[in-house]
């Protein structure tokens, strides 16, 4: 902790410990793909070697730049990333149905990944200023704009699992920036009345029987208990009203859509997102794979190249959305400790670094950072694990690709810098 204290020195343990998640990346992603002699999957490993490479270099770039460069430069960043997102809508490369990529000199970029960087540094420059208040909807038009416009065109991609990231990372920065845990309760609660109101009607349709009133009390009690938060609190009226009618909406919304808008086989990729055995050799065909190689590594994995389902090809996306049950297969329980504390150490020691920089901005920006990649952790290793749904979100340092290696260099960057440079801005 007293080595943290010191300002102006370059955090060794951070950059290590990204450095080492980086290296078990590329082991993996060789792993995973060693088995493609030919093909566009072939020696892929070498390439994410330059992509790591390349990310250290811009690591080092960014921690020797003063901190009011990234504050100067945040807008700029944040617009760029909006031209970068409309290319990507007008001369996109499609993958798999999807719009994302844009091919410049042979290497397709993700301009969506960099959006998440510009939005958090013009999020940070503009909280860094003016607090917001939910009580004050007026502090909400510009972070609202700010979101809504990296929003709309990752939706038109479509790209959901960014658009996640978004609020993911907003909520956080939110907070610091003047929002009480009560306040964030009742942004987030429309949302928790959705799921809780969507899970009967996946249970129905799945059993094909009704559960009667017993489906309804999960979503009631919570709606109740919303009540009684907002009654013993006495927020201003419009909250009261807002919050009530949100929920209502939102929990009355998802029955019509999945009444009358959803189609059999919509329906059934939802079903699979929460059993996958319910579309075993469909959309629940990855998830599936993923558990069974997860469990199949037991406490110490079957060994480096041994792992069956990722040597015989039979979890798909194993260099990219599910890398870590590759790394579970083969190195067990231990190895995923390992991982996950490595991630833990990261996330942790960006958000201790909050604690010592007094500069509103970079506090923001590594808060913001440290919510993506906390995010991202989460939500890939629990689809892996069966227990999220499938967003197509990679794992930091570990996934294949370019441009996400890239945006997790910058996030980093951004960590490093707090400390190591003045920030007397």
């Amino acid at each position: 902790m007293e080595k943290l204290r010191k300002k102006g020195v370059f955090d060794f343990s951070l950059f290590g410990a990204a450095l080492l998640l980086w290296t078990i990346g590329v082991v993996m992603v060789y792993s995973a793909t060693q088995i493609h002699e030919t093909g566009p999957l072939a020696g892929i490993y070498r390439t994410q070697i330059i992509w790591v490479v390349i990310g250290i270099l811009i690591i080092m770039a960014i921690v020797s730049l003063p901190g009011r460069v990234l504050f100067h430069g945040a807008y700029l960043f944040y617009i760029g990333s909006l031209v970068f997102l409309v290319l990507a809508l007008m001369i996109s490369t499609e993958v798999k149905g999807a719009g994302r990529w844009i091919s410049i000199g042979g290497f397709n970029i993700q301009p969506s990944e960099f959006a998440k960087v510009g939005l958090l540094l013009a999020l940070a420059k503009y909280l860094s200023g003016k607090s917001v208040d939910l009580y004050k909807p007026s502090t909400f038009i510009m972070p609202g704009l700010l979101m809504f416009i990296p929003f709309v065109l990752v939706m038109r991609q479509p790209d959901l699992g960014t658009a996640l990231v978004f609020g993911a990372m907003a909520l956080p920065m939110f907070y610091w920036g003047g929002l009480s845990l009560l306040q964030i309760f009742f942004i987030v609660s429309p949302g928790i009345s959705l799921v809780l109101s969507s899970v009967p009607l996946l249970l129905t349709y799945e059993s094909a029987q009704s559960w009667g009133f017993v489906e309804v009390l999960p979503w009631g009690f919570f709606f109740l208990a919303t009540i009684a938060v907002l009654y013993f609190t006495r927020p201003p009226l419009f909250i009261w009203v807002g919050v009530v009618v949100a929920n209502l909406f939102t929990s009355t919304i998802i029955t019509v859509v999945w009444n009358s808008v959803l189609k059999d086989y919509q329906k059934m990729r939802i079903i699979s997102f929460i059993n996958p055995q319910a579309d075993p050799w469909g959309a629940g065909y990855q998830v599936i794979q993923s558990m069974v190689a997860v469990g199949s590594g037991n406490i110490f994995g079957k060994g480096f190249l041994q792992g069956t389902q990722s040597r015989l090809a039979f979890l798909p996306e194993q260099h990219t959305d599910f890398i870590f049950s590759v790394l579970g297969e083969q190195f067990g329980i231990v190895g995923c400790t390992l991982v996950l504390f490595l991630f833990l150490f990261i996330i942790i020691r960006g958000l201790m670094i909050t604690l010592l920089i007094r500069n509103r901005f970079i506090n923001l920006s590594v808060v913001g950072a440290s919510s993506i990649l906390a995010f991202h952790v989460f939500v890939n290793i629990g689809m892996a694990l069966g227990i999220m749904p499938v967003t197509g979100l990679p794992l930091p340092f570990l996934s294949y690709g370019g441009s996400y290696t890239f945006t997790v260099a910058i996030l980093v960057a951004i960590m490093l810098n707090a400390k190591h440079t003045k920030q007397d801005f």
